[in-house]
């Protein structure tokens, strides 16, 4: 990566811990905590690629387990897992379909890779972090860790649709981006 590739994604990291640190409530169920911290990562993929979203994901799940102190580093491996498998597959889909549609269907395929990963994580880790039962696991998958994870993910993916093409502009503008990097 180049400097300009580097503070851009600094700078969005940043942004996604400050709305992490700020946008904080329950869904669905007290302990599932929705924050709007995916957002700058999934504009990092789409700018940059999944790779370097995943790398921001690693040093953000670290950054928010020590400032929040919330889940410690099983929270944040929960965080990386999440948003890393969101955010990465979302931006492999749109490098490989550079268009809209594209960025759309990559979320989509995204929001229910990072669903169907974090029921699976809930159901092997949950037990083994936080000595809860697996049955009981099981039992907080449809009125709580399904919908949250699935809206949470619907939720940051129209606001990235939303936001996405007037930001890279922008970035385009001030040369921090090249053309072909923006969504058609």
């Amino acid at each position: 990566m180049d400097t300009k590739k580097i503070t851009t994604t600094a700078v969005l990291a940043a942004f996604s811990l400050v709305l992490m640190l700020i946008i904080r409530f329950p869904m669905f169920l007290p302990f599932l905590i929705y924050e709007p911290g995916d957002i700058p990562i999934l504009i990092i993929a789409f700018l940059f690629g999944p790779g370097a979203a995943i790398g921001a994901t690693f040093i953000l799940s670290i950054l928010m387990a020590v400032f929040t102190g919330l889940g410690g580093p099983f929270g944040a491996f929960m965080h990386f897992l999440a948003t890393g498998v969101f955010a990465g597959t979302a931006g492999y889909f749109y490098q490989q379909h550079h268009n809209r549609i594209g960025a759309v269907k990559g979320l989509v395929i995204g929001s229910i890779a990072m669903t169907v990963v974090m029921a699976g994580a809930n159901l092997i880790f949950n037990p083994i972090f936080y000595g809860i039962p697996r049955e009981q696991v099981l039992q907080m998958m449809l009125p709580g860790i399904l919908p949250f994870n699935l809206s949470k993910a619907v939720i940051n993916s129209v606001i990235t649709v939303l936001v996405y093409k007037k930001l890279a502009n922008f970035l385009r503008s001030k040369a921090l981006i090249k053309q072909e990097q923006l969504a058609e």
